[in-house]
């Protein structure tokens, strides 16, 4: 961060660290100055000020660990919340570095002169210009107090930001302006438990709200009571064993998705007497049936073999050389509950789901035209022996979700959803400050697997999240 700023600026800096204090006699009483210095800067000014977030662990403990020592109340401090105020960057000397001018951890405070005495080889490492180490930037916007963490829904879809993007191998969001609009493109079907490509499918889809939430006290959080959802799915033509060199570590898909696509809607409406809890629905609905008189190109197919008792066709032309399992119909209707430990600091947040799933697969024939014996094609009909599976136990309608997010200087969350009798797991952690992530996801079935399911399906992604 090189900011070139002219010799008024510099004043003020100066001026400012002067008001904070040069002893160590009248510490807690500097503190309170350089707060107050800080919060009469004209805000114009206050820009040229770096500010920003500690959440390299490392570090956090050893920050605490000289309050501490130094004699502050441990009760007062945290290092989840440590912020750096320092004067601009300084180009002039041999090698530029930071001007620390306060250190804040949890609401105790330590002023330059302190930070001079108390942490002097610490300070090099956190005055480098190039900060090695993890942080996040605090916007000029912000007030020069210890910031409270916002109230935020989804920390990867987050709704106090004018634009957003996130961007990895499960999906990739845009947030568009103000708008409240959300175009969202992601692979696999994670609400039946087919992650990523072993679904077979993908998806994009538009989420725009429909009512706005006028309650105060929750609208920083949720701005809509009603969010819905419109798009269509489509059919993946890789994810095939011997397919993905690159990603060989992943086994190949078992299950397709049907030719024609996918109609996909969903509706999130908040209680108004309550937005915190609410009622969801998500529909994906195929928009053709399997037609015997279409041809496929069976190398994008996830085949299963005949096994002993092959299906027999009966009012088709042709002959079964494999069958292969179709994703078709799911859906899910529940309710949830966003709840935050302390919303005057909510770091910690649980979001719980709970209703029924739906989830249908059939079973289709792979037959050769008895003309053309290297066309292939799809059918149902008049081919006996072939299965359909879909709930028929109590345990396969439930819909369970549980959420924590830590949104702190180490923002992660971690997920665990039951749902068609599979369990998957999700979990992120921040790698470099706060844009890049690294995401994974878990899926493996608590019945016996199905001829089309793995027992084991594990996914790892880096994460791009920027905000604007």
């Amino acid at each position: 961060m090189n900011i070139r700023f002219p010799i008024s600026l510099s004043l003020v800096a100066v001026l400012c660290m002067m008001a904070v204090g040069s002893t160590t006699v009248v510490a807690q009483s500097k503190a309170d100055e350089a707060i107050t210095a800080l919060k009469t800067i004209d805000p114009e000014i206050l820009q040229y000020f770096p500010r920003w977030r500690v959440c390299e662990p490392d570090l956090q403990i050893q920050i605490r660990q000289t309050f501490a020592l130094m004699g502050y109340d441990k009760s007062k401090l945290d290092q989840q919340n440590i912020v750096i105020t320092c004067a601009p960057l300084r180009t002039d000397l041999e090698e530029p570095e930071y001007d620390l001018i306060l250190i804040e951890c949890g609401t105790e405070q330590m002023v330059a002169a302190e930070i001079q005495a108390n942490m002097k080889k610490l300070s090099y490492r956190i005055s480098n210009p190039k900060r090695p180490y993890c942080y996040q930037d605090i916007p000029p916007s912000d007030p020069p107090t210890p910031p409270q963490v916002a109230q935020i829904i989804d920390y990867m879809r987050p709704t106090n930001v004018n634009h957003a993007f996130t961007l990895s191998a499960f999906e990739q969001t845009l947030k568009i302006g103000k708008t409240g609009f959300w175009i969202n493109s992601s692979i696999g079907t994670d609400q039946v438990g087919y992650t990523y490509w072993s679904s077979g499918e993908g998806r994009i889809t538009l989420q725009r709200p429909l009512y706005q939430n006028l309650d105060n006290a929750t609208r920083r959080a949720i701005p809509y009571l009603i969010n819905a959802r419109f798009g269509f799915g489509y059919r993946m033509t890789g994810g095939l064993d011997g397919q993905n060199k690159i990603l060989d570590f992943i086994p190949g898909r078992q299950l397709n998705a049907g030719a024609g696509g996918k109609i996909v809607g969903g509706l999130d409406f908040h209680m108004p007497f309550h937005p915190q809890a609410g009622l969801s629905v998500n529909l994906e609905l195929p928009l053709s049936g399997i037609d015997a008189s279409s041809t496929i190109d069976s190398t994008t197919y996830a085949v299963m073999p005949l096994g002993i008792r092959p299906p027999i066709a009966v009012g088709v032309d042709g002959d079964v050389v494999a069958t292969a399992a179709l994703l078709r119909s799911t859906g899910q209707v529940t309710v949830f509950y966003n709840w935050w430990l302390d919303e005057q600091a909510p770091e910690n947040f649980f979001r719980f789901d709970a209703g029924i799933s739906y989830a249908e697969v059939r079973q289709a024939a792979m037959m050769t035209d008895l003309n053309d014996p290297l066309t292939r094609f799809l059918a149902f009909d008049g081919v006996l022996g072939l299965n359909t599976w879909r709930p028929v136990e109590a345990l396969d309608w439930v819909y369970f979700k549980a959420e924590y997010r830590n949104q702190n200087a180490f923002p992660f969350g971690v997920s665990l959803q039951y749902s068609n009798q599979i369990l998957l797991g999700r979990a992120y952690l921040p790698v470099l400050g706060d844009w890049l992530y690294v995401e994974g996801r878990y899926a493996t079935p608590l019945r016996d697997a199905r001829p089309f399911e793995l027992t084991n399906f594990f996914m790892i992604s880096p994460v791009l999240r920027l905000n604007f």
